[in-house]
C-alpha cells in the first residue's frame, strides 16, 4: 500500500483520538547500518557504514496519555530531510507538513503485537504498522514501526 507521508497520518491519528498529539522523545541517537536489526537494515537498503539516526518516541495527548509508540530509523544522507525526520519537538508528520515536504509511504506490514509496558498498563495486544518513507527519487530514507495503544485503537477496529 502506497500512501503520501505529509502529516496526514499524524492528522488521521489525531482525528481518531479527537485531539492534537505531541511528541515525547524517549531516545534519539546515531548508529551505523550494521547496528540495525537485519530486517530494518534490509528495508532501508543501507550499508554497514551508513550513518542512521534511531529514534524512539511516543505520541501523547495533552494530558500525557500515550497513543502510539514509534521506533524510526532514518538513513542520514540528506541533512535537510534528516533534520525534518528527527526534529526533537514535532511528530514526523507535523515536521514534514510544516516544511511542505511530501514523502511516499509504503506499508510493509500490519498486524498484532504487544503494547510496551508503561506505568500501570499491562502488556496488552495492540495493532502495529511497519512502513518505509521514500524521497522524490524513490530512495528509502526511513523505516517506521508504529504500535497503537489499544485504548485508542481497539483491535476489533484494527482488524
Amino acid at each position: 500500500m502506497l500512501l503520501r507521508a505529509d502529516g496526514s497520518m499524524t492528522r488521521l491519528l489525531e482525528a481518531l483520538v479527537g485531539r492534537p498529539l505531541a511528541l515525547d522523545l524517549t531516545d534519539q541517537h546515531i548508529a551505523l547500518g550494521r547496528d540495525l536489526d537485519p530486517t530494518v537494515r534490509a528495508a532501508l537498503g543501507c550499508a554497514d557504514a551508513d550513518p542512521v539516526v534511531v529514534r524512539r518516541s511516543t505520541l501523547i495527548t495533552s494530558d500525557g496519555a500515550a497513543v502510539s509508540w514509534n521506533c524510526v530509523a532514518v538513513v542520514a544522507t540528506d541533512d535537510e530531510l534528516t533534520a525534518l525526520l528527527t526534529d526533537e519537538q514535532l511528530p514526523i508528520g507535523h515536521s514534514l507538513a510544516a516544511a511542505r515536504r511530501y514523502l511516499a509511504r509504503t506499508v510493509l506490514g500490519a498486524g498484532v503485537t504487544r503494547w510496551p509496558v508503561s506505568g500501570d498498563q499491562e502488556d496488552l495486544p495492540c495493532a502495529y504498522k511497519e512502513s518505509v518513507l521514500c524521497d522524490h527519487r524513490s530512495t528509502v530514507v526511513a523505516h517506521l514501526h508504529e504500535r497503537f495503544n489499544p485504548a485508542y485503537v481497539p483491535l476489533d477496529v484494527a482488524r
